[in-house]
């Protein structure tokens, strides 16, 4: 069972190897609020709840913890913010518009400026390195129109 720590406390525990160079040693867990605490409910011979045994060592007053009770969550019927039902209808499902042609063309727009300033400075480096012979205002040019038209092609690809 989980359960869940309402306060800061400590659990004392036996660290026993067997081994006449390492001796018992009794060493103590702590526990923050809001942690999470896996372990097993134990009672007395009555019945009743005495403690929580967590990892078959550490007892757990009942006093510092919750159980943590988990609930199956209908994924098709909607609920208010304490667990109630608010109706049995199921959800529905969100269909997405289609975009406007404003939209498309402003998509196809930034894709072609970003291509362009991309193929610009791709011919820039291109002179730079010398990797073209000679260097002119028209590689520029012609780097940025073959970005545009890459741009484009990308949001033409890519886009629903």
């Amino acid at each position: 069972m989980d359960f869940v720590a309402t306060q800061d406390f400590k659990s004392p525990y036996v660290v026993s190897t067997g081994m006449p160079h390492k001796p018992t040693q009794i060493k103590t867990k702590s526990f923050k609020k809001g942690e999470i605490i896996v372990g097993e409910m134990k009672t007395d011979k009555f019945g009743k709840p005495a403690f929580v045994m967590h990892k078959g060592v550490m007892v757990v007053p009942l006093s510092c913890v919750k159980i943590v009770v988990t609930k199956d969550i209908n994924p098709n019927v909607s609920s208010s913010a304490d667990g109630g039902d608010i109706s049995a209808k199921p959800k529905t499902v969100v269909v997405n518009k289609p975009t406007s042609d404003t939209e498309k063309k402003k998509k196809y727009l930034d894709g072609m400026i970003l291509g362009a300033l991309a193929g610009f400075g791709a011919a820039y480096y291109a002179e730079k390195k010398g990797w073209i012979a000679v260097p002119e205002q028209k590689n520029k040019v012609i780097g940025a129109v073959i970005g545009a038209l890459a741009g484009a092609y990308v949001v033409f690809r890519f886009t629903k």
